[in-house]
């Protein structure tokens, strides 16, 4: 059964207090793909991808910098750039109309150190907000010796690299007989000292998809028509949640309702499986996000009471060809993007839409999407709310659990893209909003409403826990302009509730986290 979720926001997030990855005790991803399939690995890569001296050729940088633009770099592979002209030359016309100072290169070979240190420079002499890898550059790995203490070594592109240009990352450490020993493969292995990001990146990287020149053109159509909004779709979102998260679905559901209000809940668990979710995406979304065990290959899903397991493939996102601008996936290994035909690639270089994915490189994902969605709500740009969500997690450092859940993570596809569209008025958008002021009292558990709307009448106020179950449900009267109530969580539990306020045909949904 596919739950409807009709949520009208004004009032994100209150939190009393904040717990850093709070869901941190989620039942972990894991590969699950067909016998015999595997990760791939640094050697394999560095087998096809040799380090070599990096030339950097400046083609384009924006002639004025007013103190309020936003500047942004642009870094093409050089043996497509020429190919790829025309559609770079459009990116930067529509970037700086919308207010970017744009600086473009094309690179030829390097290291990943040799592209941070460019991204050093230009975040120290034009303060770069962020940056798009276009095609086939260089790509930094990170080790450790047993993933989340259980799976054993691991190895994985590790695009944060990129993103903390102060921080220290070191190779102290190199692989031998799945353990870490004392010396150095070029693989990182510590990262110390200022871990928050400083930048965004985003990478459009077709790897093994098809011909890289004739993809990314089209993408680039798809991106355009976007902007024109020619092609964008009606703001509603699908959750698809297998089995092993399924006491978590509704907190799932109520992030991405964050951005979109008209947001729909799959869960049960003899229904996520592949063939219903083949169903579901036959349909058009804005935004969908999948919770499951995956591989770069594809998704599995549970079924029979979670005896057996059928898959959704990578390549049926290419055959399917599903009408979806935006994904996050909850998988692992999905966006591991040195993979050839790697399932996120094949979401995003879709023939009609898809424009953008959130995934990761290893057994990992987005908790605490919560501050992603939160930003992508207030009219912010996927980079930006992206940088937004990693400053959140790692501005009280890193733990080794959030390491292993964390660092994987990357972004795909064009970072200054809005999923609430370019050009999309936010007042106007909320116009069935219930206004909602919210004042948290000093006392744990207790807060202070204040409603505001012309018409008020009796207004519904609802207390929601993640599951869906309702605490309480009382009617306030309201009979002027605006009314005040108490609301008192104290005696409940720890944890994630909601806060359902209704008037006629205006609703507001305050997502809150007592600890």
């Amino acid at each position: 059964m596919k739950h409807k979720l009709f949520i009208f926001l004004f009032s994100s997030i209150i939190i009393f207090s904040v717990a850093n990855a709070q869901n941190i005790d989620l039942p972990l991803l894991k590969w699950m793909g067909p016998q015999g399939s595997r990760a791939d690995t640094y050697n394999e890569w560095v087998l096809s991808h040799p380090n070599s001296h990096m030339i950097i050729s400046s083609i384009y940088n924006s002639q004025y910098k007013r103190d309020s633009s936003k500047a942004i770099a642009i870094l093409t592979e050089n043996i497509i750039a020429p190919y790829l002209e025309t559609e770079i030359n459009q990116l930067i016309e529509k970037l700086e109309n919308e207010g970017y100072y744009v600086l473009s290169y094309e690179i030829s070979g390097g290291t990943p150190e040799s592209i941070r240190t460019l991204l050093q420079q230009l975040y120290s002499e034009y303060y770069v907000e962020g940056a798009l890898f276009i095609g086939d550059l260089p790509v930094a790995w990170y080790q450790i010796e047993n993933d989340y203490n259980e799976y054993g070594y691991a190895e994985w592109p590790i695009d944060y690299y990129f993103m903390d240009l102060d921080g220290l990352w070191l190779d102290n450490l190199m692989h031998a007989s799945d353990t870490l020993v004392y010396g150095t493969d070029s693989i990182y292995d510590t990262h110390t000292g200022n871990i928050e990001p400083e930048i965004y990146i985003s990478r459009l990287m077709p790897t093994g998809i098809g011909d890289d020149v004739s993809l990314l053109k089209n993408y680039f159509t798809k991106d355009f028509d976007y902007r024109a909004q020619d092609n964008e779709i009606e703001h509603r979102a699908l959750v698809f949640v297998d089995d092993d998260w399924e006491p978590w679905s509704y907190d799932f559901a109520f992030e991405v309702a964050l951005l979109y209000p008209d947001t729909y809940l799959t869960y049960e668990i003899n229904e996520t499986r592949a063939t219903n979710y083949r169903i579901d995406l036959d349909s058009s979304w804005a935004w969908v996000s999948v919770f499951s065990h995956s591989w770069p290959g594809g998704h599995s899903f549970y079924y029979d009471n979670h005896n057996q397991i059928d898959y959704y493939y990578s390549t049926e996102y290419t055959d399917q060809d599903p009408n979806v601008n935006f994904y996050n996936f909850f998988a692992c290994s999905f966006a591991r993007y040195t993979t050839d035909g790697y399932g996120a690639g094949r979401a995003l270089f879709n023939q009609d839409y898809s424009l953008a994915a959130v995934g990761s490189t290893k057994t990992g994902s987005m908790l605490d999407a919560v501050y992603f969605y939160s930003s992508l709500s207030q009219g912010k740009t996927l980079g930006e709310a992206y940088k937004d969500w990693f400053y959140t997690i790692t501005s009280d450092g890193i733990s080794f659990d959030e390491l292993c859940w964390f660092y994987g993570m990357t972004l795909l596809g064009d970072p200054t893209l809005k999923p609430l569209g370019q050009n999309v008025n936010l007042t106007d958008y909320n116009t069935n909003t219930l206004l909602v002021s919210v004042y948290p009292n000093p006392t744990n558990g207790i807060i202070n409403l204040k409603i505001s709307d012309p018409n008020l009448y009796d207004v519904s106020i609802e207390i929601i826990d993640i599951m869906g179950r309702t605490i309480n449900k009382f009617t306030k009267d309201c009979h002027n302009a605006m009314c005040e109530e108490t609301i008192d969580l104290s005696n409940l539990t720890n944890g994630i509730y909601f806060l359902k306020l209704s008037n006629n045909a205006k609703y507001s949904i305050i997502k809150l986290l007592k600890q």
